[in-house]
């Protein structure tokens, strides 16, 4: 076996060693249809086990698992007989045996296993669930673990998320013992101030300026020219300036000598 899957089946042990509580010797359980491709491959499935692991484990079955097997007889009576030199872990269904995948279903709820199987559909349902590892032979011959579900991740997240955050219930224990030691300072909230009715701006109120049109008008009117006013131009006076008599009679005199 190469290392790089040693490294990748400790790694995906250690995520739910840390995140699901799973412990050493780890438990794993084996259906009908596991031990059915391990015989045709004719490959050891303790040592196989033992040996992709590296770690201390325990190879288990159920008596749904073996009742199954046996009712199915046939080819699969080699199958049962390996079956049975596995330890035998009590599942509750002794008096009323149900089906292997519904058995294992039921004891993945309540305990940490790592489920063994060919199943299909049964693979399905596990990888669905978070915190239940999946182990099968690739192409019947290859053992491989499964790597951790978007299930088993997103509750390692949850809990990581739940550990860091503070609880409500810490919060108010928190907040009255500050009350009692006078380090929570309670300030009142300012009331709100109303708005004052504002007057109208002066400038908006100004009445708007008649312009006048400078220029010659079409038939039924003139034109109007911007920024021209229009109320009527007041023309400049001249000053008369008044001489004195003196100066009227010499000039009336001089005019007389000229005619």
């Amino acid at each position: 076996m190469k290392v790089t899957k040693h490294k990748k089946a400790r790694k995906y042990m250690s995520f739910y060693i840390n995140n699901f509580g799973f412990r050493e010797p780890l438990l794993v359980l084996v259906d009908g249809t596991f031990c059915h491709a391990a015989y045709k491959a004719r490959l050891q499935i303790e040592d196989q086990l033992k040996k992709y692991f590296q770690c201390e484990l325990k190879p288990i079955v159920t008596a749904c698992i073996i009742t199954e097997t046996e009712n199915i007889g046939g080819p699969l009576v080699a199958v049962c007989q390996l079956l049975k030199k596995f330890l035998l872990h009590k599942c509750g269904h002794e008096k009323n045996p149900i089906a292997g995948s519904a058995c294992i279903k039921a004891m993945t709820r309540t305990c940490n296993y790592i489920v063994a199987t060919q199943d299909r559909n049964l693979q399905e349902w596990i990888q669905s669930r978070a915190g239940v590892p999946l182990f099968y032979l690739h192409n019947n011959l290859v053992p491989t673990l499964v790597q951790p579900s978007d299930a088993s991740t997103r509750a390692a997240t949850n809990k990581t998320q739940a550990k860091v955050q503070v609880r409500e219930v810490d919060e108010k224990t928190l907040t009255s013992l500050k009350r009692k030691e006078g380090l929570l300072v309670e300030t009142e909230p300012k009331p709100k101030r109303k708005k004052k009715k504002k007057n109208p701006n002066p400038l908006s109120c100004k009445k708007s300026k008649k312009f006048k049109d400078r220029g010659e008008g079409h038939e039924g009117g003139s034109q109007h020219q911007p920024g021209v006013q229009d109320h009527p131009i007041e023309k400049k006076k001249r000053k008369r300036v008044k001489l004195p008599k003196h100066v009227i009679e010499h000039l009336k005199a001089n005019k007389e000598a000229v005619c």
